[in-house]
């Protein structure tokens, strides 16, 4: 699955934030956007992911696994948004 970004949208104020990634599979650009839910959670990594699709729930299914990178990527450069500190983000 060749994945491209079609959509982020996050709301965020000083402790909390939720949003969606969607993104168009270039393989079958026909079909409906694989969409990724994101929530905040109180512990690391500081978000929660949860697929629209009931069979990709899979941490290592494509749409997860770049809406992680993502967020992983954002949080890194913003934590203060969320009240976090650049050490609650590792570098992996």
């Amino acid at each position: 699955m060749m994945l491209q970004l079609l959509s982020l949208t996050l709301a965020y104020d000083d402790t909390r934030f939720f949003g969606s990634v969607m993104f168009t599979d270039t393989d079958h650009p026909d079909e409906a956007p694989p969409t990724v839910l994101i929530d905040h959670t109180d512990e690391p990594p500081w978000f929660r992911l949860t697929n629209i699709d009931p069979d990709g729930q899979d941490p290592t299914a494509p749409a997860m696994a770049e809406a992680d990178r993502i967020m992983r990527f954002i949080l890194r450069y913003t934590p203060d948004r969320i009240g976090r500190r650049p050490a609650d983000f590792p570098q992996s």
